[in-house]
């Protein structure tokens, strides 16, 4: 981290603590700080991998009531039994 001339001292503290979580130091020097066997390793693994994939996907936004007017749409589509006219005969 290089520091200017012009900076004052809070906001090099500052500046150094944002760098540091965003590096993610803290989080490494408590993960260490014991013994990780492979069952531990492995699912420390998945879980920040799903945790990278999450921030990665898209959030996309639909009511319920848009899924399920859509499926209906689809089901009417579908549906291509014509009722006889007139009265049925039994």
């Amino acid at each position: 981290m290089i520091v200017g001339e012009e900076e004052g001292g809070e906001e090099v503290v500052r500046r150094f603590r944002r760098e540091v979580l965003r590096a993610g130091l803290i989080q490494e020097c408590k993960r260490r700080r014991f013994f990780e066997d492979k069952q531990e390793k492995r699912k420390r693994k998945i879980k920040e991998a799903s945790k990278r994939n999450r921030r990665r996907r898209p959030m996309l936004i639909t009511s319920l009531s848009d899924k399920q007017e859509e499926n209906k749409k689809e089901e009417e589509e579908g549906d291509n039994w014509d009722l006889p006219e007139g009265e049925l005969p039994y």
